[in-house]
Parts: C-alpha cells; structure tokens; sequence
C-alpha cells in the first residue's frame, strides 16, 4: 500500500499513472472515511496549504508521478493555459464535492447508481466498470454498510440494470435507465 501524508505530500500534486484507484482518506482523530476515488490520468492533492488534512492511499499497484507545487505555480504564472487547468480543475473538485454533499442525503440505489455512472464516464463512458477500489472502501465513500451496498448491487442486477462480469467487474446493461433514475 502506498500512503502519502504530511509535510513533504503537501508541497507535491501528484498525478495517478498506472491502472488503479487511489482513495483520499480522512483519518482525522482515528477515524477512516474515504472522500475520493482517482482513477489513472487524474490529477490529486492540489491544496495551497502547508499540510494536507488527508491522506492517500493506493489501492492497487500504482505508478505516482509528483509535481512540485512550487514549479506548478512557477508555471502557470507564466502560461495561461497551465493556470486555466489549474483553476477548471479546481472548480472541477469543487463541484465534485457540491455534488456529493447533496447525494448523502439520498438514498442507496440513488447513491450507487451516481457513483457507477460517474464512475463509467470517468472510464471513458464504458458500460464494463471496473472496480478498482475495495467493496468495504466503496461503502465508506458512499455512506453506507457494506451489506447495504452488496444487497443495492443485487438488487440493480436482479432488475436487468447491471449484471457482475466477476466480483470486481460490472457491466451496464441500460445506461438509459440508470441516468433517469438520476433525474
């Protein structure tokens, strides 16, 4: 497992390479509650304080490239184009977490199916979805018992919605009524 935390994490934005999910973790006074899922390619940990409040932890084999922060700004206050990324990535998180206040207070199904066609379009728009990320960290990150997610997947496939290719693979059977579940 690979973790990141502290003082030198925080003067780096990393940049995940390789196929596999990082999971940012809270673990503010002994507690665990994953707050994001980064999928290859996605940028994390950008935060213009000295220490991160987070951590992060690697959630299958993982190639992280780190960016000093410094040379970050260095750069985009040097190209417009590296600054315009830094702030629609920052209003992206933003929105991310907007987004994901709003969803816990719904219920399960709603969560899950939010999750899988985030997820999906994430992975290109897809319609196998891999999951990358442990079941338990899944549950944590969307409020819920790991029981509750195992019986809210069942249930997506016993309505034709989803069917499991393996215990880490789900294919989208109709996309189409997941987004109107959504609305």
């Amino acid at each position: 497992m690979w973790t990141a935390r502290g003082r030198a994490a925080s003067r780096a934005t990393h940049r995940r390479g390789k196929k596999a999910a990082a999971a940012r973790v809270d673990q503010i006074q002994w507690t665990r509650g994953i707050t994001a899922f980064h999928l290859p390619g996605e940028m994390f940990g950008w935060t213009y304080n000295a220490v991160h409040a987070l951590s992060v932890e690697a959630a299958s084999d993982a190639i992280v490239l780190f960016i000093k922060r410094n040379a970050l700004q260095a750069s985009a206050a040097q190209n417009t184009a590296m600054a315009n990324f830094l702030l629609a990535h920052t209003a992206a998180e933003l929105q991310s977490v907007q987004k994901r206040s709003l969803l816990m207070g719904r219920d399960a199904k709603f969560r899950l199916v939010s999750f899988l066609t985030d997820l999906a379009s994430r992975m290109e728009g897809s319609s196998q979805i891999e999951l990358l990320m442990p079941h338990q960290d899944i549950a944590d990150y969307l409020g819920m018992k790991i029981e509750t997610l195992s019986r809210t997947i069942t249930g997506l496939e016993r309505a034709g919605l989803i069917a499991r290719q393996s215990c880490r693979t789900l294919v989208v059977n109709d996309s189409a009524s997941l987004a109107k579940m959504l609305n």
